[in-house]
């Protein structure tokens, strides 16, 4: 069942300490305090339950948190009041996509398909999902849907380049990529992703040194799009603070923890096993 939004928008714009309270919330969800914007965006879900959006902030302020349950539950709830409006329909997706709910996120990224049909950036996310999933020829069949509807968009020439090179058809997307290369996409992610997968493609195919050259186009091309100061200051941050941890991870601290608590019996040896996030190890 859906509700109009537009009865608890008018009560929201007519209620000056509600809307300072969406404005304070948002900033500490941009700030990445999402324990100090809970408790707002209980308040204002409570008092303006018909607004979409703000159950989608509440949802990613929950995720945020770690509270899984209380985000899927808000991003439901957001999901349900959104109905046909495409761009909510795929920021939902995208959070779900973050919270791990493959089905969840796979409906919503219909649900923008069918709300507009001609919005290529949700037929983008619907392939990419598809890709994900390993339903390439569905995929393919959504980025085509996209060039038909513009054969110049960059976003779907890469992405028909990309899911060449998913097929091992090397040698097409090279093509492809050497031409949407000299067209320098106006969008820097398409841009550094274009340069990137040149790169790739070509250490595939061999051509080492020419790979190399696309490889530092595209990071000069990505330090020019991104803060990457501010990237390199808070990996290096994270990295020393795991350094402080395991360097207190000492023999005899560990000794102290077995003689601690009881020995149990197991049937394997135990290991302890410590890296950076996303290092690449899958254990």
């Amino acid at each position: 069942m859906a509700f109009s939004a537009q009865p608890d928008l008018a009560r929201l714009e007519n209620s000056p300490p509600d809307l300072l309270r969406w404005q304070k919330a948002r900033q500490q969800l941009l700030a990445r305090q999402p324990t100090a914007a809970l408790p707002l965006y209980r308040h204002l879900t409570e008092h303006f339950p018909g607004l979409p959006h703000l159950w989608f902030e509440y949802g990613t302020a929950a995720g945020n948190d770690l509270d899984f349950a209380l985000a899927v539950q808000a991003l439901a709830r957001a999901e349900l009041l959104a109905v046909a409006d495409a761009p909510l329909l795929l920021l939902i997706g995208q959070q779900y996509h973050r919270l791990r709910q493959s089905d969840r996120a796979r409906a919503c990224f219909q649900r923008a398909v069918a709300a507009d049909p001609s919005s290529i950036h949700a037929r983008l996310s619907w392939a990419a999902w598809l890709e994900r999933a390993r339903r390439l020829p569905e995929a393919w069949q959504q980025t085509e849907e996209c060039l038909r509807l513009n054969s110049r968009d960059d976003r779907a020439l890469y992405y028909r380049a990309f899911l060449l090179h998913r097929q091992e058809q090397r040698h097409e997307a090279e093509n492809l990529l050497r031409d949407l290369a000299a067209k320098e996409p106006r969008d820097p992610d398409v841009k550094v992703s274009c340069l990137h997968l040149l790169g790739v493609v070509l250490d595939e195919l061999g051509n080492y040194g020419e790979a190399m050259t696309w490889l530092l186009r595209a990071k000069a091309a990505q330090r020019q799009a991104a803060d990457v100061a501010a990237l390199e200051q808070s990996y290096d941050k994270a990295d020393f603070r795991r350094r402080k941890l395991l360097a207190q991870l000492t023999p005899p601290l560990i000794r102290q923890w077995r003689e601690a608590g009881p020995v149990l019996p197991f049937r394997h040896k135990l290991a302890l096993l410590g890296g950076h996030p996303r290092s690449g190890t899958t254990l």
